[in-house]
């Protein structure tokens, strides 16, 4: 109490219901009353102390005598805030949106804690959508029912209707919070702190809280990939190539040509053509994703003819080329053994690619599409 004694009202409200600073009312003749207990109240305007009001010991009852610096203050904040409102031609919210990529519901990139989304601010103008301000309003939710300190409402929009209470000494009931109607709670412990509200826009920060606002999440076109993916792409000219570069927005732009295309994340991938990380299995090379690729094109009924899953092909990891034994003097391409009348399928080679792919896929996001 000994706190409260300290605390000095400076306003008060008028006969006809207007809230008045003790600077404006000093010299009139119109009686002033407290916001809260309704007392008639003294114009304390001496040279010592800073004017203010002070309740009319005369005209106390036992409801007056309750009356605390806190009460006054809740009571105040919310005429105040009422005041401003009304008076206010806008006020604005600012709050988070989020934005999220078109494609992050069935993103199958995505990986445990990934969020494909960020929060950016943005701000609404509640007059705009809000028209009428009314005190201890009575709001109905479902079977159950509870008082607001404030309500900001559009009666032709109800959907929008914004609770707005005041915490001096206690917050908002967990019922309330609950409830899923949109709440702004503001903490105030001084005069001070309510006129620092009307002065400023409305931002969620340590004194100002929201409850219920959930704006529905936006998809952002313009959002930039969150992954680098490589891409393996088998042609229907017997063709193939697997450093396509993509990621997780454009991966299903299919090629028209293409009979099998096989995405893996760019970070599966070594620098080398066949240098690898040694002891990381999750990590090689793009010479082995290239016959990954054949070798799953071919267990998909494709008719691959390439020289590396031909047993006659040697590979030279020194000078990084392939050679064959038939023409060990001659340049080799992959592609030759499309027309090549020897071309024999190395098995083994075959299928342990096949194996280790399968292996690799079981741990790891893999996109298979075979054209049907």
């Amino acid at each position: 109490m000994e706190y409260e004694n300290r605390m000095e009202q400076h306003y008060a409200v008028s006969k006809s219901g207007v809230l008045v600073h003790i600077n404006e009312a000093h010299d009139s003749k119109e009686d002033c009353f407290c916001p809260h207990c309704g007392c008639r109240m003294l114009k304390r305007c001496g040279n010592i102390r800073a004017w203010h009001f002070a309740h009319d010991y005369r005209y106390e009852n036992e409801v007056n005598k309750e009356c605390s610096y806190e009460s006054y203050l809740h009571a105040f904040a919310k005429l105040r805030l009422k005041q401003w409102f009304e008076d206010s031609k806008s006020i604005i919210l600012h709050f988070q949106q989020s934005m999220a990529c078109k494609y992050a519901t069935n993103c199958i990139w995505k990986e445990s804690g990934d969020e494909c989304s960020k929060l950016v601010e943005k701000t609404v103008d509640l007059k705009k959508f809000l028209n009428l301000c009314r005190l201890e309003e009575t709001v109905h939710v479902d079977d159950d029912r509870f008082r607001a300190d404030l309500l900001w409402s559009n009666p032709d929009n109800s959907k929008n209707d914004i609770l707005i209470e005041i915490k001096v000494t206690h917050e908002c009931t967990q019922k309330k919070k609950e409830s899923h109607k949109r709440i702004i709670e503001f903490e105030v412990h001084s005069e001070e702190d309510v006129e620092n509200i009307v002065a400023n826009d409305i931002q969620e920060g340590d004194t100002v809280r929201f409850y219920g606002f959930s704006p529905k999440e936006i998809v952002d076109e313009a959002m930039q990939a969150r992954y680098s993916l490589s891409k393996f792409i088998y042609y229907r000219t017997g063709k193939a190539f697997a450093r396509s570069a993509c990621d997780c927005k454009t991966f299903r732009n299919r090629r028209r040509c293409s009979l099998l295309e096989v995405t893996i994340k760019d970070s599966n991938m070594s620098p080398g053509v066949y240098s690898e990380r040694q002891g990381s299995p999750e990590v090689f090379s793009f010479g082995r994703f290239y016959n990954w690729g054949l070798a799953l094109a071919r267990s998909k009924g494709c008719d691959v003819r390439n020289c590396y899953l031909c047993s006659h092909h040697h590979y030279d990891y020194d000078e990084e080329k392939l050679t064959c034994d038939l023409k060990p003097d001659e340049p080799c391409e992959a592609s030759h053994a499309i027309s090549c009348s020897r071309y024999v399928l190395e098995e083994d080679f075959y299928h342990k690619n096949l194996e280790d792919f399968t292996k690799f896929s079981q741990n790891n996001i893999v996109d298979v599409w075979p054209k049907t």
